[in-house]
């Protein structure tokens, strides 16, 4: 299983985006994504604002009805742990990445991200 971060989901709806082709062999071959509601929420705000409704109710609906793909609300146990790793980056990390990373620490699971501050922490 992986978790998966905005940078990944906006990569993969994004065709201009840098990582787009990347992002879309990781999405063919994940076995498993979860994507926790937060980010869920963050990747549909930031496609809206970027591109528009249409795009972001696209976007929303197609990971809402895929198979491997799980968006997932955060049980205490991932809120305590995030605000913990937000606490301990000290305004290096972002909450919404700590997120990942507490999802990651909860499943044991890798990211699936192209945010380096996400990768570099998940490599502690």
């Amino acid at each position: 299983m992986q978790v998966a971060d905005t940078s990944f989901l906006y990569a993969l709806f994004s065709k201009s985006d840098v990582f787009h082709s990347k992002a879309r062999r990781a999405a063919i071959s994940a076995d498993a994504i979860l994507v926790p509601s937060e980010i869920y929420s963050e990747t549909v705000s930031l496609i809206h604002c970027r591109v528009g409704f249409a795009a972001a109710k696209s976007a929303g609906g197609w990971m809402r009805a895929q198979k491997r793909m799980e968006v997932a609300a955060s049980p205490r146990s991932v809120l305590n742990g995030c605000w913990g790793i937000f606490r301990e980056a000290r305004g290096r990390l972002s909450y919404p990445d700590a997120v990942v990373l507490a999802w990651c620490r909860e499943r044991r699971a890798t990211p699936l991200a192209f945010d380096q501050a996400i990768l570099r922490r998940a490599k502690r």
